[in-house]
């Protein structure tokens, strides 16, 4: 297996003095595309000229390998529809959780059982963000600048935070998992951002501690997926897993739970899962391996293309409030107003009185209840902050 051609717009740079001699350096896309080589690996990331690159390179009946999870989100079923027509390879394993071969465990070892869930720990980020924070319990700005300083995190570290980088990879874990090619905008998606040291004081209480998901289920038909931080009881084995970690938990029908976990950020395990899918690419040209694309079951689509969550689970709400009498009394009224049961009211002992947090859990309900809820709340007088609203998983 040689190296042709690399493209790259700084190569001029760079030290390069590592490559053969034989392998050409390139800033134009149309010299790399024009390059004879069987395999094309697309690294440089963003969406131009990434989606050029991947789809020429199938288009010309060539492998394609990437990582470029943002693509396959949005692009993901076109895609694989061109390798298809065209009898080419993609693959692209490393586009969710870094070294953990979950993809592949979806596209062959679990083809037999039939996926009804999906929840993991999709961003490295925001795990060591929140890991570090429950351990230190020091401010999130503070943990971000470590992470960034580690460099765990990007300049701009709004694509991990805000919670899309993990809804781009959950789109991709449901699109094998279920033949379902949503958008990520269709999701639910709440990021960290609004999560205090607080909130870990609290969540500590109630026995969990936080982490961010992504959730995705089947049933009847109906696929429903979102993103959001959430209280993780401290007996599952999500709440256990820190720093830039990942784990996906797969629940089949017949085999149940299994958790994957390991390294999903970095360039170590990244490279691990690209050279893997290089070298199936390579057997692939060798007619040692079959690819099949993942097809979409028209029979289970979704109706009008809504991916909103439909399970009912407990919540934890969490106030900013300026202390008075009665405030226990009318958020109790509006939540009773929309049917939804107080499981616990916790407050810490706390100086500021005019900047108080407190927190209340309700019984499970769904989604969109406790949404209408606690717009409810955010109008009255004495809330300073939109509350925190995070769904709570016990099993």
């Amino acid at each position: 297996m040689d190296l042709t051609t690399v493209f790259d717009r700084s190569h001029k740079t760079k030290d390069v003095s590592w490559l053969p001699s034989t392998t050409r350096l390139t800033d134009s896309v149309e010299e790399f595309l024009a390059s004879p080589a069987d395999i094309v690996v697309e690294l440089i990331g963003g969406e131009q000229p990434a989606d050029r690159i991947i789809k020429e390179g199938l288009s010309q009946k060539r492998a394609v390998v990437t990582a470029n999870k943002q693509l396959m989100a949005a692009h993901g079923a076109s895609y694989l529809e061109l390798a298809e027509k065209n009898r080419a390879y993609l693959g692209f394993e490393a586009s969710v959780a870094g070294g953990i071969p979950i993809l592949r465990t979806l596209r062959r070892s679990l083809l037999a059982d039939r996926i009804v869930s999906i929840r993991g720990i999709l961003n490295g980020t925001c795990n060591f963000i929140l890991s570090e924070m429950a351990e230190s319990r020091r401010g999130q700005a503070e943990v971000l600048a470590q992470a960034q300083a580690l460099g765990f995190a990007e300049a701009d570290p709004m694509l991990d935070v805000s919670g899309r980088d993990t809804a781009d990879k959950l789109v991709i874990l449901v699109a094998l998992a279920f033949g379902h090619w949503a958008r990520p905008d269709q999701l639910m998606m709440r990021g960290i951002t609004e999560i205090d040291p607080v909130d870990f004081l609290y969540a500590k209480r109630l026995g969990a501690t936080i982490r961010m998901l992504g959730v995705a289920q089947s049933s009847d038909g109906h696929v429903s997926m979102w993103v959001s931080p959430c209280l993780v009881d401290e007996h599952l084995t999500l709440s256990k897993i820190s720093g830039v970690v990942n784990a996906v938990e797969i629940t089949g029908a017949r085999l149940g739970p299994t958790l994957f976990s390991g390294p999903g950020a970095g360039g170590d395990p990244t490279a691990v899962s690209v050279v893997g899918d290089i070298m199936n690419a390579a057997r692939w040209w060798q007619g040692e391996t079959v690819f099949t694309a993942p097809r979409v079951d028209d029979r289970t689509a979704n109706q009008g293309g809504d991916y909103g969550p439909r399970d009912r689970l407990p919540f934890y709400l969490r106030f900013l409030v300026e202390d008075r009498p009665g405030i226990i009394a009318r958020l109790a009224h509006i939540l009773a107003s929309h049917e939804i049961n107080i499981d616990s009211v916790l407050q810490e002992s706390w100086t500021e009185r005019q900047r108080l947090p407190f927190v209340i859990s309700v019984d499970p309900t769904l989604h969109a209840t406790i949404e209408m809820a606690v717009a409810e709340m955010n109008s009255l007088d004495f809330v300073l902050a939109p509350p925190v609203v995070l769904p709570i998983l016990r099993n």
